[in-house]
C-alpha cells in the first residue's frame, strides 16, 4: 500500500537572493540544501503547516501573506511506498532574514543555512523540483 503524506514550506526572497538551509547530517535528505519545511498536520492547512514549520526550523515569525508558487512530487524510487506532495510557498521582503539555529525548536534539522542568488544556487539532482521552483521566483 503506497502512504501518501503532504507536507509543506516556504521560500523567502529578498530581492535577488533566497533563503536556503542545508540539512543537518543526521536528518533526512542529509546535508542537501532545501527550505524550511516539515509535514502536515491532522488538521492544518498547508499554509498553516508552512508558517508552523517555518518557524520551528528558523525561530522566525512570518506573516501569512503566502503565495503558493509550486508543487513538488515527493517520490522515492528505491522506497516506491513512500510518495507525497510538498506545497511550495513564497513570502517576499525588503530585509534579510537569517534563521538562528540554536534558538529555534527544530533548529538542529539544520547545519546551516544562507542567501543564495540565481547565479550561486547550490543544488544537486537530488531537489531539481525545488530547484525549478526557486529559479522561476528568482527570474521575476
Amino acid at each position: 500500500m503506497v502512504k501518501f503524506k503532504r507536507y509543506s514550506g516556504i521560500i523567502v526572497k529578498n530581492k535577488d537572493r533566497v533563503l536556503l538551509c542545508k540539512r543537518s547530517p543526521d536528518e533526512s535528505m542529509p546535508n542537501i540544501w532545501s527550505i524550511p519545511s516539515g509535514m502536515i498536520g491532522g488538521n492544518e492547512t498547508p499554509i498553516e503547516a508552512a508558517l508552523r514549520e517555518f518557524n520551528e526550523e528558523t525561530n522566525i515569525v512570518l506573516p501569512d501573506e503566502l503565495s503558493l508558487v509550486g508543487f513538488i512530487n515527493k517520490y522515492d524510487k528505491d522506497q516506491p511506498t513512500k510518495r507525497g506532495l510538498i506545497y511550495v510557498y513564497l513570502h517576499e521582503t525588503n530585509q534579510e532574514i537569517l534563521p538562528d539555529l540554536k534558538k529555534a525548536t527544530d533548529g538542529h534539522e539544520h547545519s546551516e543555512c544562507g542567501q543564495f542568488t540565481l547565479k550561486n544556487l547550490p543544488f544537486n539532482k537530488k531537489n531539481d523540483q525545488l530547484e525549478k521552483i526557486i529559479k522561476k521566483v528568482l527570474k521575476k
